[in-house]
């Protein structure tokens, strides 16, 4: 039979990528699952490899029973790998590779990368001599305000256990009323990390583990976060950390450090610690390449030798170890590259955008993230997941990475149904994008096939 991979839901600029490389450098077809029918049917027209030989069954997978859909796809197909590209996929996928005996599976490892308190459990439990903050998982007002007490904390944060994307972060000071606590939540459920507040810079570490488990730091950045729309850390950027930066070094080794510690195995990394008087701390580690297509700039700063979603499939289907990447740290050094976001005030359907042209003819302009256009329906930007549009750039040392991330958000402008009664005329470029995204989403013959040959 023909080696293939699973991946669910692959719509994200990630999984297409990944299934391409798998076929063409490895032979291996891919599965695709899917989740949700109005999910698959908005996205999945959109990208042409899922039509592709790359691309062997497609299956509707609703139920979430994965041990059994993996017992199921073992009587029809020969897999030798998953494909956990995203977030919310890690969990579900550990468990198709467990189920299936996959060399990568390390179910112990990967199901803590979904959990927060389990993973940094993991790393102080592997390597009591890493700096951690205080943490504990917590579920009422009771256990918030004694872990205060004991621990005679000052500030904290409260995140969901399983969260991602900067997603219903809160932050409280010591004196918080029981009130304010039982709000939060009541509105983010009972499974809830709860973490000392670290007063300092965020930072990212990017990086590759290999098949013996040792970790390669490929590139290393700071968020660039401000108040605005509400929430008290909105990220509206983030850039680069060179390599002579006094800061590079101690967050390399302190990723690194962290990273042998998980005992994670053939996967990419994504890392975010806080700088404070004490050095680098733990914020939390996903098991995954980059979000927001971070994965790709670093690709780009260091050159076209470097394919990091090559590596990353290679090590998603084979224990072979490829040896030392091919960095170039002193191409690294001549430049910053920086990610741009921009914000919506509201929830609303964007009826004209300006500056995107100016934005593209940049000299510093290297790829978008997300390419506003008439037609998107934004929400009121309240985390990552949810900003109207997200660029990239690059700079030369001589300017201020922040100065050109401001730059960028002046000039790109938006106008939506939110900001007041428009003509008619005036919304034409709205039902024009819409029509167009209605028109890439159409249904394809081949989707009803799910409904003739489900996975039994």
């Amino acid at each position: 039979m023909t080696p293939e991979a699973v991946i669910l839901d692959p719509y994200r600029p990630y999984a297409p990528m990944l299934i391409q490389r798998l076929y063409a450098r490895h032979g291996v077809r891919t599965i695709c699952l899917h989740s949700t029918w109005r999910e698959r049917l908005l996205l999945e027209g959109r990208s042409p490899v899922l039509r592709s030989a790359a691309v062997s069954a497609h299956y509707m997978v609703a139920d979430h029973d994965w041990r059994t859909v993996a017992r199921r796809l073992a009587m029809h197909h020969s897999i030798v790998a998953v494909l956990p590209y995203e977030e919310g996929m890690v969990r579900p996928l550990t468990i198709i590779a467990e189920e299936l005996g996959l060399s990568w599976s390390q179910p112990q490892v990967q199901y803590a990368f979904r959990d927060k308190f389990a993973l940094k459990a993991l790393v102080s439990s592997n390597d009591p001599s890493i700096r951690l903050n205080t943490f504990a998982r917590v579920s009422s007002v009771d256990d918030v305000l004694s872990v205060v007490r004991t621990h005679r904390l000052q500030r904290y944060v409260l995140k969901p256990n399983s969260g991602s994307g900067n997603q219903n972060v809160a932050f409280f000071e010591h004196d918080a009323s029981p009130v304010e606590v039982g709000a939060y939540l009541a509105k983010v459920g009972s499974d809830v990390l709860m973490e000392e507040y670290l007063n300092g810079p965020e930072f990212w570490v990017n990086g590759q583990m290999d098949a013996k488990g040792l970790p390669t730091v490929v590139g290393i950045g700071r968020y660039y976060r401000i108040h605005d729309n509400g929430v008290e850390n909105l990220e509206v950027g983030s850039y680069s950390v060179q390599p002579d930066d006094p800061l590079f070094a101690p967050l390399r080794d302190y990723a690194m450090s962290v990273m042998s510690a998980t005992g994670l195995r053939r996967s990419p990394f994504h890392l975010e610690a806080i700088v404070d008087e004490r050095g680098p701390c733990l914020v939390e580690v996903a098991a995954r390449l980059c979000g927001e297509l971070g994965t790709l700039l670093d690709m780009r700063h260091h050159g076209p030798q470097l394919d990091l979603i090559d590596v990353a499939a290679h090590y998603y289907v084979s224990d072979h170890d490829l040896g030392a990447l091919p960095l170039d740290w002193a191409q690294v050094s001549r430049a910053w590259v920086a990610t741009a976001t921009g914000i919506s005030t509201r929830d609303q359907r964007l009826v004209k955008v300006d500056g995107v042209e100016d934005v593209e003819e940049s000299s510093s302009f290297l790829f978008w993230i997300k390419r506003p256009e008439a037609g998107d329906f934004v929400h009121q930007t309240q985390s990552l997941t949810t900003r109207a549009w997200a660029v990239t750039v690059r700079g030369d040392l001589q300017t201020d990475p922040r100065v050109a991330i401001d730059g960028l958000r002046s000039t790109i402008r938006l106008q939506g149904t939110g900001d007041g009664e428009l003509q008619l005329s005036q919304k034409w470029p709205m039902y024009r994008g819409v029509a167009g995204k209605m028109w890439a989403s159409r249904p394809r013959p081949y989707q009803a096939r799910a409904l003739l040959h489900p996975l039994r």
